[in-house]
């Protein structure tokens, strides 16, 4: 059983607000670094610095679609994710 933040935030001396925001700005932090790094990983593999430069080198054949295409779509989605953590964390702050 987890204990409750209230109790954590008392052992603490802290709010639970507080501890509650500092607690959820550092996991957005840790997911926004692991999102990054996941992020330079593409750029270095395809030497791209967007999806868009990635997909005009697939075009053009400037690589070879297979897994670059995959890979693509995977840092879209990336990019859309570290989108939506630098929104929440802009609610939070």
């Amino acid at each position: 059983m987890l204990p409750e933040i209230k109790d954590i935030a008392q052992e603490l001396n802290i709010a639970p607000e507080t501890l509650w925001k500092e607690s959820l700005l550092a996991y957005l932090t840790n997911e926004m670094r692991l999102v990054e790094m996941d992020i330079r990983d593409i750029q270095d593999r395809y030497r791209s610095r967007t999806p868009q430069e990635l997909r005009q080198k697939i075009e053009s054949n400037q690589i070879y679609s297979h897994p670059a295409w995959e890979e693509m779509i995977e840092w879209e989605n990336l990019v859309a994710h570290q989108s939506m953590l630098l929104k929440i964390q802009r609610e939070i702050s």
